[in-house]
């Protein structure tokens, strides 16, 4: 009976040291694909004109979300430097209805105006994170980075007259008042991953700047 407890006990530690976690360290890569939330300028400089223009149809264009991705090489067990990458969508539509003078026909036109604008916004930084705690399910760290930000705006206004529908394209709408932003990114963070098994986890990270406010995904470390 001894014997077979023995074995059993053995048995159990060999399968327990067999699916131990690795902490990361140094020489590892780590691949953090993630959404952001929330979009900032839909937040604060799109919203307003969407609830306040038109005839009560605005909408945002581009939704709450960013999406990106990062890539990590530890030089060190406690320091890593990588890349890190996101993308954003913004703006806003409405549309309004009116009577317009026909001079050439002396009779009112019924109007239907249409006003649609975005801005793209892509961001990539390079990286640099400080790893705080690191244990067989944990990897905390801080983080800044600095790098490139592109923005393109767009905008369509369709108007569409007796039957006659003419459109404007790359239009930038009165409406739009905020300047060309400066092409600078740059983020300050905290996060953490948790690993699930010995290279897939999960993650989230609190930010300013360069992207939303908490960033959420999986990790997959090599």
């Amino acid at each position: 009976m001894k014997k077979v407890l023995f074995l059993m006990g053995a048995m159990l530690t060999i399968s327990t040291a067999s699916i131990a976690q690795t902490p990361v360290g140094q020489g590892n890569i780590i691949i953090d694909p993630y959404i952001g939330f929330p979009n900032w300028n839909n937040v604060f400089a799109h919203s307003g004109i969407a609830e306040n223009h038109g005839d009560g149809n605005g909408h945002l264009n581009g939704g709450q979300l960013s999406y990106g991705g990062r890539v990590e090489y530890l030089l060190a067990d406690n320091f890593g430097i990588g890349i890190d990458f996101n993308y954003e969508v913004s703006g806003y539509g409405y549309g309004y209805m009116s009577n317009e003078y026909n001079e050439a026909t002396m009779v009112y036109d019924y109007v239907a105006m249409n006003y649609e604008y975005k801005e793209k916004i892509s961001r990539i930084m390079l990286r640099l994170n400080y790893h705080l705690v690191q244990n067989d399910r944990v990897d905390a760290y801080a983080g800044f980075a600095a790098g490139y930000k592109n923005l393109n705006k767009s905008g369509v206004r369709t108007r569409v007259s007796t039957g006659v529908e003419t459109e404007d394209t790359d239009l930038l709408l009165e409406e739009d008042l905020f300047p060309i932003a400066f092409p600078v990114a740059f983020r300050l963070a905290v996060g953490a991953r948790m690993y699930l098994t010995d290279n897939i986890g999960a993650h989230v990270e609190l930010g300013a700047f360069g992207g939303g406010l908490i960033q959420l995904g999986i990790s997959a470390k090599y």
